[in-house]
């Protein structure tokens, strides 16, 4: 993958690595996705690297043919790593012959629906007051979000492979 003349190399992070920066990343030790709490232990990730540094990082956790994707997260200034991440999660998921990959987006997270929609993934559905229902068994998630929008809501968005 290169933008703007640096050259990513996108690959597969090391477990300890791995575990290391999503414990700095979730607080708590976990995150609730797909019904469930699931800690770091419980994900894949690969990073996009320029000789060692790290750019950015893409997680998921497969159900049966599906992909969820947990996080996309760009650490640099470099254009295209999220992008980039995507396009090798996409890859990844046809070589292993997954059927969709799935991800969920919290309704303050205006940037992340853009992100998914304009690469293809499409609204498949709404969880209504998902975030009343996990601050019942973990109260510190914020009340409000990005921009100061409430935190209420969860969108489903799948890209077909």
């Amino acid at each position: 993958m290169t933008d703007g003349g640096a050259d990513l190399d996108v690959r597969p992070m090391p477990r300890e690595r791995l575990v290391e920066l999503l414990k700095l990343r979730w607080p708590g030790q976990n995150r609730f996705v797909c019904g469930r709490f699931i800690t770091p232990a419980d994900v894949e990730g690969i990073g996009a690297f320029t000789g060692e540094r790290l750019h950015g990082m893409a997680t998921w956790m497969t159900h049966g043919r599906v992909m969820h994707v947990i996080a996309v997260n760009a650490f640099t200034e470099l254009r295209g790593v999220g992008a980039g991440l995507l396009e090798a999660m996409i890859s990844r998921g046809c070589e292993a012959n997954m059927a969709l990959l799935r991800t969920t987006v919290s309704n303050d997270n205006v940037m992340g629906l853009r992100f998914y929609q304009r690469r293809g993934f499409r609204v498949t559905g709404l969880n209504r007051g998902i975030f009343d229902v996990m601050r019942q068994v973990n109260p510190s998630i914020p009340l409000t979000g990005f921009d100061g929008i409430p935190m209420r809501d969860e969108f489903e968005l799948e890209f077909a492979l």
